[in-house]
């Protein structure tokens, strides 16, 4: 018997935990077991067709929201061209009303619900040997003409029965991401999320946990994403787990690491902890949601908004972790302008990333079950994002999807920081969401969002709506639009819709800081002993006005330094008279 496990992931960089678990859990000589991973890019037919030359007797599919439509697809294709290939869905996309999934979608013959590792390997053991599904717990199927749903099956309380899901050859994860649970469940009860209906956090023995991390970061992976719901919601396990990964990698630091957090958890000593962490080894994401107490009480998520955004900041002071804050638009009592002020709490904190995120109304969540109360209109396909409810219409998120662009685009990009500073802080007085939000509309009138916006475009829109809406901060800002620009971008040229100051010493003043051994041991003493030739390869020279304090023209040279083969400016340099004498 040949058993196909497969699904479609959302980005070819990103792996499945579900198949790695059920691979290793499935294993037996009685069968023979594949596993295949698409993404939801690949063109369908030649994902068919790669089914058609396996041709498994069992096909099984995991499904998310972002691949069911697809996998749908394929089953109903698949199932002309072998009507008796038994095909199995599994995932939470297709475990909360099965019966219904399995009467709308004849192609399909049997959803495994909830957990599956040990449910599917029963499974296979009864299609092997030809027994009846009537009493296997934790599956629905296809019984001639009607739809069985068996009792749900246990949750796996013996944690010592989890598989290993990384085992043997690596190579299919370099340059992936590597998926990795050290519990299963959460202590909280969101009503948007489906963790909310299994109560209780399971844990992994530490031992355990230790082995498998060992294993992934000797076999050089590049990043491992913990996909734990609240990774420090038992403090002194997450820091012991995380003092193992550093004293595991040590100098190579060749892995990095994703949590996801609660902030307002952590304690002075888990904040001492990672203040001593080394730059690059550790991503958090945060889940903010909202700062609105109506909402978060609805949705019964009791954050502490003051304790999170003082340890927020400073983590953020430490310089050494990455920062994703997530926000969700969408939510009860929440309206725009209510959400505007959510958002600029969460850009006061000055995150790395801030993802402007939509409600999903997922089946078999608590908020699904109250969506009439909040008057919730969704998509009936997935991804069954939001529409409108009682509190925003379709036109407060279509303008918040807009501004979502922009802080993609501009904030989330990393390369507009002086830019959208000077935005916000002088021409907006603090208010980064009316900044974006006219922005956006700006950018609606001109036609930009229906059309692709290669990187200069990006910062000659900016410079084009400072220019028009507020002629007068044009001159201090175009300043920093080039300042940002030169150091994002190794081009050695200005988009001519970035005023410049050229003077005609431009050139011979660069020559001349180049040529100074006193100037290159203070400020560049990387390109001291290369000739001049040589240094201009890595060096360019600006002219900017960078002090600005009370309408201040004096422009003075400022210098980028790039590293070869790389388009970020790794330094840069404001000269003063005295520098150069």
């Amino acid at each position: 018997m040949k058993v196909l496990l497969a699904t479609l992931n959302a980005r070819y960089t990103h792996s499945s935990l579900a198949l790695a678990y059920l691979q290793a859990a499935c294993r037996d000589p009685r069968w023979e077991l594949i596993k295949r991973e698409f993404t939801i890019n690949d063109k369908l037919p030649g994902v068919l067709a790669e089914i058609y030359r396996i041709r498994p007797q069992v096909l099984c599919l995991s499904s998310y929201i972002w691949n069911i439509r697809q996998i749908v697809e394929l089953c109903n294709d698949y199932r002309q061209l072998d009507p008796n290939c038994i095909m199995v869905l599994g995932g939470p996309e297709v475990s909360f009303d099965s019966r219904q999934f399995l009467a709308e979608h004849p192609a399909i013959d049997i959803i495994v619900r909830g957990e599956g590792e040990l449910t599917l390997k029963k499974l296979l053991l009864h299609i092997y040997e030809g027994r009846s599904y009537a009493e296997l717990k934790g599956i629905s199927f296809r019984d001639q003409e009607q739809v069985r749903v068996n009792d749900a099956a246990p949750l796996i309380d013996d944690i010592s029965a989890w598989p290993r899901p990384y085992s043997g050859d690596m190579s299919f994860y370099q340059n992936k991401l590597v998926y990795y649970e050290t519990s299963r469940g959460c202590p909280f009860n969101c009503s948007y999320c489906i963790s909310s209906t299994i109560k209780g956090v399971r844990f992994l023995p530490l031992e355990r946990v230790q082995e498998d991390l060992s294993f992934l970061i000797r076999h050089r992976v590049n990043k491992i994403k913990f996909v734990d719901r609240t990774f420090n919601s038992h403090e002194k396990r997450a820091l012991a787990i995380m003092q193992y990964i550093l004293d595991e990698i040590g100098e190579e630091r060749t892995t990095s690491f994703h949590f996801e957090i609660c902030a307002d958890l952590l304690s002075e000593a888990a904040l001492a902890f990672l203040e001593q962490v080394p730059p690059g080894v550790f991503d958090f994401e945060i889940g903010v949601q909202s700062t609105c107490p109506l909402t978060l009480k609805a949705i019964n998520r009791l954050n502490d908004w003051e304790k999170l955004a003082c340890n927020v900041k400073k983590i953020k002071s430490y310089g050494n972790i990455h920062l994703h804050l997530d926000l969700i638009a969408g939510l009860p009592y929440e309206d725009y302008q209510r959400f505007g002020q959510s958002f600029n709490q969460v850009f006061e904190l000055q995150a790395d990333v801030i993802q402007l995120g939509f409600l999903k109304l997922l089946k078999g969540s608590p908020i699904y079950q109250e969506k009439d109360r909040y008057g919730y209109k969704f998509q009936r396909l997935a991804p069954y994002q939001v529409l409108a409810n009682n509190y925003m219409d379709y036109q407060d998120l279509c303008r918040l999807q807009d501004i979502e662009e922009l802080v993609e685009h501009y904030y989330n990009s990393g390369i507009f920081t002086k830019s959208l500073d000077y935005l916000v802080n002088r021409v907006y007085q603090g208010n980064a969401f009316k900044a974006l939000e006219d922005f956006s509309l700006y950018w609606r009138r001109q036609g930009w969002y229906e059309r692709p916006q290669a990187r200069d475009s990006l910062y000659i829109s900016l410079a084009c709506f400072v220019k028009e809406k507020h002629p007068a901060h044009f001159e201090w800002a175009n300043e920093w639009f080039k300042y940002d620009y030169l150091l994002n971008n190794r081009v050695y040229k200005v988009p001519d819709a970035l005023p410049r100051y050229k003077p005609e010493e431009a050139r011979q003043k660069m020559d001349s800081l180049l040529s100074d051994k006193a100037f290159l041991e203070h400020y560049l003493p990387e390109f001291c002993g290369k000739s001049l030739r040589e240094l201009k390869k890595y060096v360019y020279l600006e002219y900017l006005n960078l002090n600005q304090d009370q309408g201040n023209r004096t422009y003075h040279p400022v210098l980028f330094l790039y590293h070869p083969g790389k388009q970020k400016s790794y330094k840069s340099i404001i000269v003063h008279e005295s520098d150069n004498n």
